[in-house]
């Protein structure tokens, strides 16, 4: 019970000994800010452009797509290209076996092999008028029929680019089974992107065709404009479906990532814009604070349109003024301020 009570005494001891020295930094810093002056960084209040903007997030897709899928129940033989490789439209790039039930390709293949050679043989006899032209326009029907069934064979099995352009996605492996209606691969325009965003019922007002669009991803950013707008609300998702296409093809920006999406609602130039964090609020009000010489000054100040990151400021502010931009929290008006070169 002794030993308790001789802890108690010593740990109020540290703690006022912990608090005092608490106490004598604060004081020490306010001499020393009363003496050399308050820190600040200062940037002088220059006119420039705001850009009101409505931010999203979307994929970024090419501005042209298109997805081939499967026709037949089978094992996929072979695929002809991988993703990134440039492709023509008609290339061959998904093979299915030739024997494919479904399809019947050897099948159609061989009776248009068999009527081909009869039809070129009916055409040099109708060309000589051994034949009628009666007779030939028969032959004729049944070659073109064969020539159909082939040609719908062939899509079956040798699926074929629906594009010219990139091949951005193939979502099947040689060897995998498939099935009809199944996506094998996808090819994109290499003209540009395009972004599909779902604006709410408040914003889409904001929001018109030919609007400016500036898509970011990582350190990249590419320009566009809003170039469809719905008329009408998708009551499945509550929104309003807005398109954005981005004109050219930027190396850096793959196919199919996650970008930010900027739409732009007004753009002002020649005002006043301050960042966020430099702006004080009290009692309603707004303030910058300004270096006056040597010297912190509160200075009043209206603001008009925002993007929740920039503020403009309407009235309160001229180009001869300076304003604080770090150390903000240590002033008062009045204080004494140091400006630290290189801001």
């Amino acid at each position: 019970m002794k030993k308790r009570i001789m802890i108690i005494p010593m740990i109020l001891l540290l703690a006022l000994g912990a608090c005092g020295k608490k106490e004598t930094d604060a004081k020490s810093m306010e001499r020393y800010h009363s003496e050399l002056g308050v820190p600040v960084r200062v940037k002088p209040a220059t006119k420039t452009v705001f850009e009101q903007v409505l931010r999203y997030n979307a994929s970024l897709g090419g501005s042209q797509e298109s997805t081939a899928q499967a026709m037949v129940s089978d094992v996929i033989s072979e695929i002809r290209y991988k993703v990134g490789d440039t492709v023509q439209k008609g290339a061959i790039v998904v093979v299915f076996p030739r024997n494919t039930p479904a399809a019947q390709y050897e099948q159609a293949n061989s009776a248009f092999q068999s009527i081909s050679q009869v039809h070129d043989r009916m055409q040099r006899l109708y060309q000589q008028s051994a034949i009628s032209l009666q007779d030939y326009e028969n032959v004729q029907t049944q070659y073109l029929v064969a020539k159909a069934n082939l040609e719908a064979s062939e899509q079956m099995v040798f699926v074929k680019a629906p594009m010219s352009g990139i091949i951005t996605n193939i979502m099947v492996q040689v060897s995998e089974k498939s099935y009809p209606g199944q996506n094998l691969f996808t090819v994109t325009a290499s003209q540009g992107y395009k972004a599909t965003l779902l604006l709410p019922e408040s914003e889409i007002s904001k929001i018109k065709k030919g609007s400016k669009a500036t898509a970011k991803w990582e350190n990249y950013s590419i320009q566009g404009r809003v170039s469809s707008i719905a008329m009408a609300l998708d009551t499945q998702r509550n929104a309003f479906r807005v398109e954005a296409d981005f004109a050219g093809r930027n190396p850096n920006i793959p196919y199919g990532v996650t970008a930010e999406i900027d739409l732009e609602v007004q753009r002002k130039p020649d005002v006043f814009v301050v960042q966020r964090q430099h702006l004080l609020r009290e009692n309603g009000g707004y303030y910058l604070w300004l270096a006056d010489g040597d010297v912190a000054r509160r200075q009043r100040v209206e603001i008009g349109l925002n993007n929740q990151l920039d503020y403009e400021i309407v009235s309160g502010l001229s180009e001869a003024d300076i304003v604080i931009t770090e150390g903000i929290k240590s002033l008062s008006e009045g204080a004494k301020i140091r400006i630290i070169e290189g801001s």
